[in-house]
């Protein structure tokens, strides 16, 4: 090959491209864009990610934080209002209580061996409610009466040697006057008559000594039965049989109350206590039995004010049949200007709810209640006002059942609420 052919293929070389030069550099190429790519599209995708977690974590906030922090509310409740409002003078809140109550319980301690009577029974007073163990008084008791007759015994022999001794007496007596007898005769006649005498009174000592004795153990045995301090029915039973019951136990054995005695205890606020008086007539409403009325009049104004409650306590004893009323159940009373008649009192008591618990929630009126802490709707349906601040509900929660009042945008079912301090 000439010289120019070889200059010219030299040429031709040097124009020719590097295939694989070019490849590599292209796919370089091709990975940095579609990085580049990935890169943008991650940023696009976070922002994405921020944004909804903020928009989720606002509504989240908005719709949780009401079950996350309580809020603060103003409390009611709902309540049997009297018929005979216009007559009210006041009202007070109380729990009925037995004027004759007690824990019964033995004198002297001991293990329960007996117990007569079951919760619900009527007993009569001075009847015999349980039996602690007496077996050791019994043995006892059993001991003194052989030792009573072995000292009654010994009485009546000392009776017989004095009857002796004296007869000899009278007879040496008798013998020394006539000049028949002996001085140191008569003497000894006269000394035993003396040590006779002393052993009698001694005999009869001992039997009075032993007959205490036994009058003892017999208040003893007795003491191990106890009894109704009065007539009333047992309320509950408060030890069972086997168990060791210590004397005056504040427990007891059981609780005893007479039925047939009950009032109601109220509080009447300091500043409202001028209203009432002895004899004021009452109208009682019991929450067990919240469609009947009792009559009642103050009985008694106790003289001393609870400084916590700045109230005074008013009993106010049943002036009607109180048959099935029991103690500690919750009761309203209402002082009345003056005694309802039979007509009156056939009257419902009526269910009361503060107007301002009372709210619209999608077409329906409730009231929020509390239910472990937190807001709970209950419809309620609304027959119309009573009184200042009040509605008569024909239809709604219980009475006594709490009740949110003035409930604003933030008191939705399911919100923790608390009650705010006064």
């Amino acid at each position: 090959m000439s010289s120019e052919e070889d200059r010219l293929a030299d040429e031709l070389a040097s124009l020719r491209l590097d295939r694989s030069s070019a490849r590599v550099q292209s796919t370089g190429r091709a990975r940095n864009n579609d990085g580049e790519r990935r890169g943008v599209a991650g940023w696009v995708v976070a922002g994405v990610a921020v944004v909804a977690l903020g928009i989720g974590g606002f509504f989240v906030f908005r719709e949780g934080s009401g079950r996350i922090f309580s809020e603060d509310v103003e409390l009611g409740a709902v309540t049997l209002m009297s018929p005979s409002q216009s007559d009210v003078t006041l009202v007070a809140t109380g729990y009925v209580y037995a004027r004759k109550k007690a824990n019964v319980s033995p004198k002297i301690g001991g293990r329960l061996a007996k117990l007569n009577v079951d919760e619900g029974s009527k007993v009569k007073e001075n009847e015999i409610i349980a039996e602690l163990e007496s077996s050791d008084v019994q043995a006892q008791l059993q001991q003194l009466h052989a030792d009573i007759a072995s000292a009654r015994a010994k009485v009546d022999r000392a009776r017989a040697d004095l009857a002796d001794a004296t007869t000899r007496f009278n007879r040496e007596k008798e013998l020394l006057a006539k000049d028949a007898g002996t001085q140191a005769a008569f003497d000894d006649a006269k000394a035993r008559q003396e040590a006779a005498r002393t052993t009698l009174v001694s005999a009869e000592a001992d039997v009075g000594a032993v007959e205490a004795r036994q009058k003892t153990l017999a208040v003893a045995l007795e003491n191990t039965k106890v009894r109704a301090p009065f007539s009333g029915t047992i309320l509950r039973k408060l030890a069972e049989v086997g168990e060791v019951i210590a004397p005056f136990t504040l427990n007891g054995i059981v609780t005893l109350a007479s039925l047939d005695d009950l009032e109601v205890q109220a509080d009447v606020a300091e500043a409202q206590f001028h209203k009432v008086k002895v004899g004021t007539p009452a109208e009682i409403i019991l929450d067990a039995f919240p469609d009947k009325r009792f009559r009642g009049e103050v009985s008694e104004l106790r003289q001393i004010v609870d400084r916590s409650k700045a109230a005074v306590t008013v009993k106010v004893k049943f002036t009607d049949d109180s048959t099935g009323v029991l103690p500690d159940m919750a009761a309203k009373v209402s002082f009345l200007t003056k005694a309802l008649d039979d007509e009156a009192l056939k009257a419902a008591p009526k269910l009361i709810a503060p107007a301002d618990a009372v709210v619209n929630d999608g077409g329906r009126k409730v009231v929020f209640t509390i239910d472990d802490g937190h807001a709970k709707a209950v419809p309620v349906v609304v027959k119309g006002p009573f009184g200042e601040g009040n509605v008569e509900l024909a239809d709604g929660p219980a009475t006594g059942t709490r009740v949110i009042r003035k409930p604003g945008d933030k008191i939705r079912d399911g919100v923790s609420v608390k009650e705010k301090k006064k």
